[in-house]
């Protein structure tokens, strides 16, 4: 349940880097890259073969949790709803869920978690209530169930796995103490389920993530306690639950494409985005990140194809404008970059959003000689969110308005 995560690195980017190659990670190249291959990962397969009604991994699931296969097949299919997409059949899911397993926590988990993608989607909070209220109803109800005998291991599993995503939700406003204490109790959860269920693949992602980003963070955000370097230990993990997990195979692909891009394992990252695109072509996050990976590999054709498609699943995503700009002024293509960080301004953004929008915009005046116009859009960007770097850029087009440039 932690397909959260995929919103992770983008949630950290400095946008006030937004020229520079790669500038989307949480480490800004200040952590050396594991020393691993690029281009060489095994692609996995997401659905296996029948066994009976059902693909064996649902039966292995049933049998590793001990539970009903019919139900594990239920929680199949609302984690699948999420990853092709599908809300309106979510729904229906959910409500079904909820008739049948009016006990399980499953459906509040499920509404959570669409909440987030929903916000994942924009990298915004525009659903923080709905998501909020679904969140607490999903713990109330998963403290209910953990009183009755039965089905400890999953319910301890999806105890972690929301107060993960919450912890995710917490790093994502940067509130990176309540992140890291909330991740301590997520795996508290996760490590109960680990020994009620040993071979439940799945909660090897939860470790993964935890000591990969972790290890990250402590290394790169002040008064955060330093930590061993155990990244390579969690990108093993992700690995395995890629593999071989119940519900999270396509979740920890989309782990691991972040995870290539803090290595700067480029072809990796293009190369598991792109198997992600094959098999959930309508997923609106995983086709942002293939299009940034796409626009740092200099495919600018695909990447623009990849955002577009975005735009055409959803009409009004604001993020596919902002990666639009800077596509177009990589392709120096300036009046398009204009007109999409212009159709991005035009949004009822967060001041911090609104802020990084105007340094971008004064990226593409001084581009072309504006320097009024980029002195402009650099004064808003500091007067909206005081954004770094964009009282320096300021003074420089200064410099070439008084040269009478």
């Amino acid at each position: 349940m932690l397909s959260l995560l995929l919103g992770l690195t983008l949630a950290f980017a400095d946008e006030s880097k937004v020229e520079v190659e790669l500038s989307d990670t949480v480490s800004g190249r200040k952590v050396r890259s594991i020393d691993m291959p690029d281009g060489q990962t095994q692609l996995v397969q997401y659905e296996d073969a029948k066994t009976g009604q059902y693909p064996k991994r649902i039966y292995d699931g049933a049998r590793w949790l001990q539970m009903s296969v019919d139900f594990v097949w239920s929680c199949w299919q609302v984690m699948n709803h999420l990853y092709l997409r599908d809300y309106k059949g979510l729904h229906g899911v959910l409500q079904k869920v909820k008739q049948d397993y009016p006990d399980s926590g499953v459906a509040p988990v499920g509404r959570a978690l669409m909440w987030q993608v929903l916000m994942l989607e924009n990298f915004d909070f525009k659903y923080e209530m709905q998501y909020k209220n679904s969140f607490d109803t999903a713990v109330q109800d998963l403290q209910r169930a953990s009183v009755q005998a039965g089905n400890d291991a999953w319910e301890n599993f999806l105890m972690g796995a929301i107060l993960g995503v919450d912890a995710i939700h917490e790093l994502r406003k940067e509130d990176f103490l309540d992140a890291i204490n909330q991740g301590y109790e997520a795996m508290k959860f996760i490590e109960i389920a680990k020994n009620k269920a040993q071979f439940f693949v799945d909660s090897q992602l939860g470790d993964g993530l935890w000591l990969y980003w972790r290890s990250l963070i402590a290394s790169n955000v002040p008064g955060v306690p330093l930590f061993t370097d155990e990244r390579a230990k969690g990108i093993e993990m992700m690995q395995l639950a890629e593999r071989e997990s119940v519900f999270l195979r396509p979740a920890a692909s989309h782990a691991l494409v972040y995870t290539w891009i803090e290595e700067r394992k480029m072809k990796t990252a293009l190369m598991t985005a792109q198997h992600l695109q094959d098999a959930y072509p309508n997923n609106v996050i995983n086709l942002q990140v293939l299009g940034r990976v796409q626009m740092y590999q200099k495919q600018y054709k695909k990447a623009e194809k990849s955002f577009q498609r975005v735009l055409l699943l959803s009409p009004k995503n604001e993020r596919s404008h902002f990666y639009l700009a800077r596509l177009y002024m990589r392709m120096k293509e300036y009046p398009k970059a204009e007109s999409h960080i212009d159709t991005y301004l035009s949004f009822d953004l967060s001041d911090y959003h609104k802020g990084y929008g105007q340094y971008f915009k004064g990226h593409i005046h001084y581009r072309q000689k504006q320097y009024r116009k980029a002195k402009t859009s650099y004064d808003n960007a500091w007067n909206t969110n005081k954004v770094k770097g964009s009282k320096e850029r300021s003074q420089q087009a200064d410099k070439k308005i008084a040269a009478g440039k």
